[in-house]
């Protein structure tokens, strides 16, 4: 929901003059805290957003702005209105149903001849310290895909092992806030997850790959092929909703007045800095090895400053 939930709020400071995180939070029923996140993920898009203080005030969007037909091309509306489509076919939602609706006016009106095609959806992914080559990696990725094109990467695994391969990349996964290419590996003979991030080098290859059948996702591979560990949280109760989000309402239950939340994550450096992120507002409670390193990154903070 995060992203239907995200157009939703842009739609809403494009169609009105400033509305108040309040409101947003009412209708979307997350947090005020999650919304001032969205927004702030809005912004970093390129959006100018800016906030009216005092009675009355909120958040609005500069009146100047609007969405240019080079937003996005037409075959990246194209691709955009198909993933969304058919996740909306799968999980019906009325929020969704309207984000589409109003994507298919706006590239009417910004486009004449408007036809459904194909396309593909470029997204921004790179990290703030290097963002062309992030870039050119994701671009390697997707031409590959789009091609049926084999790939070379000088890939760096979680343990500092180095290694050189020859993949066919079938599809760009999108997990826990990282990028994941999902490819044949023929070092291994096998489909594995890599990580984006962790790919030093990449090359498109001459050669042309079959592609394999992958009707769905296999997340048994996913965890096989990732390290994860199961853990338990304790949630203070203002963070509950902001949990629910990263982990899923259905992860978190109630149990004799205290809210517990259980998932399987994967054991990186990633998950130690979502957790801090968190503050007061989440306690470890499950493996023991995570709190241990928890309480060590806390104090290496503190010793840092």
């Amino acid at each position: 929901m995060k992203y239907e939930i995200m157009l939703g709020i842009l739609f809403e400071l494009l169609s009105k003059k400033c509305v108040s995180a309040a409101y947003l939070a009412n209708k979307y029923e997350v947090s005020k805290r999650s919304i001032y996140r969205y927004i702030e993920q809005i912004e970093y898009a390129g959006v100018p957003i800016y906030t009216i203080k005092g009675n009355g005030g909120g958040i609005a969007i500069v009146d100047s702005y609007r969405l240019a037909s080079t937003f996005l091309s037409v075959k990246e509306y194209d691709q955009v209105i198909k993933v969304l489509t058919s996740f909306n076919n799968n999980l019906p939602d009325k929020l969704l149903e309207n984000a589409i609706t109003k994507l298919k006016a706006n590239i009417k009106n910004e486009y004449s001849g408007f036809d459904i095609r194909s396309g593909n959806l470029i997204i921004d992914a790179g990290p703030w310290g290097d963002t062309i080559g992030y870039k050119a990696k994701m671009k390697i990725v997707q031409q590959c895909i789009e091609n049926n094109t084999q790939m070379f990467i000088r890939y760096h695994d979680r343990n500092g092992t180095i290694s050189e391969r020859t993949i066919d990349p079938h599809v760009i996964v999108f997990k826990q806030g990282l990028w994941y290419v999902y490819a044949y590996c023929n070092t291994r003979n096998d489909f594995r997850f890599f990580k984006i991030g962790r790919i030093e080098q990449a090359n498109i290859l001459n050669t042309k790959f079959s592609r394999k059948d992958i009707k769905d996702l296999p997340f048994d591979v996913w965890y096989e092929s990732v390290d994860t560990i199961d853990v338990v949280f304790e949630i203070d109760k203002k963070y509950l909703s902001d949990v629910e989000e990263w982990l899923g309402i259905e992860n978190v239950k109630e149990e004799n007045g205290t809210f517990i939340a259980r998932a399987k994550l994967p054991n990186d450096d990633g998950l130690l800095s979502k957790i801090i992120s968190f503050g007061v507002g989440i306690k470890v409670v499950e493996p023991v090895d995570l709190k241990n390193k928890i309480k060590k990154f806390a104090k290496d903070i503190i010793e840092n400053y």
